[in-house]
């Protein structure tokens, strides 16, 4: 089960002797909002509102509108601290998965037997901050087997912690390791990781309770891809998206883009939003979308809209300036 420190946020709230309280918490956990808004009020007397926005990271903080509606404090669960400055004080208590400390032993031993079967003798280790304690668990069995155990620290995140948009935290040790083990769920980070470093990539998942290599999802993820690049070669017109999120507002890359089709006769419009969704560009009648915004809006939602859905990157490659074979998975870090 996921658990966030309730008790972090109360004390914090006393602390600053904050009297109006925002509260931004992870898609999935909204179903407790009512009890913590009341639990917080309850032990701190101060009064609390909870915004109700899709929030899927840090970079959908809601500082800004924090201020504007009056909040002296803005307490992000869920997410690490992901922005330079905040617009108001912001206190960030990550979610975390209780671990189940047998059952990742086992994973570990399943990993080192796979490790052992390929001949690898040097792991990097990472996951996202909601599975770190599950990443400390694994790396200690990993070194008692023997193993040389390596974990990164990039830029702008936790020692071992990766992002979507940030894989830093493993390109700082790509060169010292043989494999990679991501911890955590699902398929978007590591295969992420798969092209970041360039080396093969073990998927250790504490929810489904498996060990699993993903050379043949990162060759089916390529070949998806190669397909929706091709797609994106014959349209002749494209909308440019701009986020307005938080570390995702590159307009200069977006209005670069948009010269550079138009110098190959293609015809490109920028737009912008805070989140990119099917509906909002029903009406545009562009061929194409271009999107300079978190990479897993044109890799995980690219089947919703009906046309291709790039990023940056695979746009280099419709333009000309890149190769197929020197496909990329595009990062913000």
């Amino acid at each position: 089960m996921f658990e966030f420190d309730l008790g972090k946020a109360v004390a914090e709230v006393r602390k600053r002797k904050a009297k109006l309280v925002a509260v931004q918490i992870p898609e999935g956990m909204k179903t407790r909002l009512p009890a913590m808004l009341e639990k917080l009020e309850g032990k701190t007397g101060a009064e609390a509102f909870a915004f109700v926005d899709p929030c899927f990271g840090a970079c959908g903080l809601k500082d800004v509108a924090s201020k504007e509606l009056g909040a002296d404090l803005l307490i992000h669960f869920g997410h690490t601290k992901f922005v330079a400055k905040e617009a108001v004080e912001t206190v960030y208590i990550p979610v975390e998965y209780n671990p189940d400390k047998r059952a990742v032993s086992r994973l570990a031993e399943s990993l080192a037997e796979q490790m052992e079967k390929k001949g690898f003798k040097k792991i990097g280790l990472c996951s996202t901050i909601q599975f770190r304690q599950h990443l400390r668990i694994v790396e200690a069995e990993m070194k008692k087997r023997g193993f040389g155990v390596f974990v990164g620290k990039g830029r702008n995140v936790e020692k071992g912690q990766v992002l979507g948009c940030n894989y830093t935290s493993v390109k700082a040790i790509g060169k010292k390791i043989d494999a990679i083990a991501f911890v955590g769920d699902g398929l978007f980070h590591p295969i992420g990781l798969s092209f970041a470093v360039n080396k093969l990539v073990f998927l250790v998942d504490p929810i489904e309770k498996e060990v699993q290599e993903l050379a043949l999802q990162r060759d089916l993820f390529l070949r998806k891809r190669i397909a929706m690049i091709e797609k994106a070669r014959q349209a002749k017109s494209f909308a440019i998206w701009v986020s307005t999120k938080k570390g995702q507002q590159r307009l200069a890359l977006a209005r670069n883009l948009k010269k550079k089709f138009e110098q190959r006769g293609k015809k490109a419009f920028v737009f912008t939003s805070n989140l990119l969704a099917p509906d909002y560009v029903l009406g545009i009648g562009v061929e194409a979308i271009v999107s300079t915004a978190c990479p897993r809006i044109a890799l995980d939602d690219s089947s919703l809209y009906g046309k291709p859905v790039i990023n940056p990157a695979e746009a280099r490659v419709v333009l000309g300036e890149k190769k197929l074979e020197d496909y990329e998975f595009e990062d913000l870090s």
